[in-house]
């Protein structure tokens, strides 16, 4: 019973987080400047307490679970470890992204925030195959 709670606060986690990505992704790459002040200052409180918090409920469940039940030496765990930590870093990217364009509604973002929503989907896609199948 513990272990199917833990797994399904963990999988909540990363749902309201990879769409938080997701929707920054948007926003960043499509929303044209014109309109970018009133949209990102929107999004921008709702990354911080949603998104961001996801964020660390999703790195909380997944490594009491790595830890309990011993996933943590495996093959498939430490590629999966490597694409969250990206993963992580991409998210505190848009974040800085996100606050720059708020400041300066002209300011385009660096090619690899733009380019962040196809890297969300393929990364999320690797993730769940690698924890379902647990292929190594």
């Amino acid at each position: 019973m513990l272990y199917l709670t833990l797994k399904s606060l963990h999988i909540v986690a990363d749902i309201v987080w990879i769409g938080g990505m997701l929707v920054n992704a948007f926003v960043i790459a499509m929303v044209p400047p014109t309109i970018r002040p009133g949209v990102i200052s929107a999004l921008r409180p709702y990354d911080r307490r949603v998104t961001t918090v996801a964020l660390g409920g999703a790195w909380l469940f997944g490594i009491i679970l790595a830890v309990w039940y011993g996933w943590y030496s495996t093959g498939w765990f430490g590629f999966k470890f490597l694409i969250v930590v990206m993963l992580s870093a991409l998210h505190g990217m848009q974040s800085a992204w996100l606050r720059r364009m708020d400041a300066d509604p002209h300011l385009d973002p660096p090619a690899f925030v733009r380019v962040a929503m196809p890297v969300v989907m393929i990364s999320t896609v690797v993730v769940v195959l690698l924890a379902v199948v647990k292929p190594f």
